[in-house]
C-alpha cells in the first residue's frame, strides 16, 4: 500500500477528497508543518512544498505535487531525486491573482491611493483626470493560467491585450497579439499597462532592467505577481521617480520580505502586498488544488500521465 502525506490546511472535505482518489493508498494528513526526516522516511507519495533536502533522503519517493504553481526551488535544484516525478498546480491560481491584478490596476488608474491619503487627512479633494482598462493597450508576460485568466477580465473590460509566451500556437481569442519574448522591447514601446506573471529563471531575471526601460514609452502602470528578480528594486524605484512608469503594483520583491530600509516603502505611486495574492486567502484556490492533486493520485496510481507534470530543469 502506497503512504501519501499531505503538507495542506485541509478541511474535511478535502481529505475525503483526496482519499476518495485511491482505495490503495494510506493518507496521512500532517498539516502546515515543516516535517522532520522521521516523520515521512515511509512515503511514497509527498503533497506540499516541503524543503528539498528532506525530499532527496527519503528513500522510497516516487512522486512529489506541490502545491504551487512556481516549480523554482525544485525543478532547478540539483538536490531534487531526478527519479521521482513532480508535478506543480497550474490552474489553482489564476482567479484569486487576476482578480488581485485588476485590484491594482484600477486602484493606480483611478487615483485611489491619493484618495485614501485625503480621507486621512479629511481632504476634500479632487485629484483630477483618471484613465480606463477600456481602449488600453496591456502587454501580458507570461501567459500560464495567471496571465490567461487575467487577460480574459481585461480583455472583457475592453483592452487590447498582446501576449508574451514561449510559443504563439494556439492564440486565444481574447489575445489581440500573440508574440515571443524577442518582439519584447517593439511591444514595450506600446503598452499603456504592463503585467508579469513570469516565473524566476535565469531567462527572466532581471528582464526588465536599464536598456528595456529605455523602450518604455507611454508612462504605463507596472505590475509584477510573478517573481521580484524580474526587475532589479533599485531599477524600479528609478523607474518610478522618474515617471518612467507612472505606477506600479508589485506582489512580490527581491529580496523578500522587503527590507524594512528599502526605499520602496516610500516610494509615491507604488502598492506592495507581501507576496499574498496566491496562498490559500481564497478558498477556490485551495480546492483547485486538492481537485489537480487528486486528480493527480488517480491517475498516478492506476499509472496514467500525471497532469501538470514538470521536467527537472525549468523553463519560462
Amino acid at each position: 500500500m502506497k503512504k501519501i502525506y499531505t503538507f495542506l490546511p485541509l478541511k474535511e472535505e478535502h481529505k475525503k477528497l483526496l482519499e476518495s482518489s485511491s482505495s490503495n493508498c494510506e493518507f496521512i494528513h500532517l498539516g502546515q508543518i515543516k516535517p522532520s526526516l522521521e516523520q515521512v522516511k515511509d512515503a511514497n507519495v509527498i503533497i506540499g512544498n516541503i524543503p528539498v533536502d528532506i525530499l532527496k533522503n527519503i528513500p522510497n519517493l516516487e512522486f512529489v505535487q506541490l502545491n504551487s504553481a512556481g516549480t523554482n526551488g525544485y525543478s532547478d535544484n540539483p538536490d531534487f531525486p531526478k527519479n521521482v516525478l513532480l508535478a506543480n498546480a497550474t490552474g489553482a491560481y489564476g482567479v484569486a491573482i487576476s482578480e488581485c491584478i485588476l485590484a491594482g490596476i484600477l486602484t493606480l488608474l483611478k487615483h485611489m491611493p491619493s484618495y485614501i491619503l485625503n480621507q486621512s487627512n479629511h481632504e476634500w479633494k479632487d485629484e483630477g483626470s483618471v484613465k480606463s482598462i477600456y481602449g488600453s493597450n496591456i502587454l501580458v508576460l507570461g501567459l500560464g493560467d495567471i496571465g490567461k485568466e487575467f487577460s480574459k477580465r481585461a480583455y472583457a473590460m475592453g483592452a487590447h491585450i498582446t501576449g508574451i509566451k514561449r510559443n504563439i500556437k494556439d492564440k486565444p481569442d481574447y489575445i489581440d497579439k500573440l508574440c515571443t519574448m524577442d518582439s519584447l522591447y517593439d511591444e514595450l514601446e506600446k503598452a499603456d499597462i504592463i503585467v508579469s506573471s513570469l516565473p524566476g529563471s535565469k531567462s527572466t531575471y532581471h528582464l526588465l532592467g536599464e536598456e528595456a526601460l529605455t523602450h518604455v514609452k507611454k508612462q504605463p502602470i507596472f505590475v509584477n505577481v510573478g517573481r521580484g528578480t524580474l526587475i532589479d528594486s533599485n531599477i524600479l524605484e528609478i523607474a518610478l521617480k522618474e515617471n518612467i512608469f507612472s505606477g506600479a503594483y508589485i506582489d512580490v520583491t527581491d529580496p523578500e520580505p522587503l527590507p524594512k530600509a528599502s526605499n520602496l516603502w516610500n516610494t509615491n505611486n507604488l502598492i506592495i502586498t507581501p507576496h499574498v495574492t496566491g496562498g490559500y486567502h481564497l478558498d477556490e484556490t485551495l480546492n483547485r488544488i486538492i481537485q489537480i492533486s487528486a486528480t493527480n493520485i488517480k491517475n498516478y496510481c492506476e499509472g496514467k500521465e500525471i497532469m501538470n507534470k514538470v521536467n527537472h530543469v525549468q523553463f519560462i
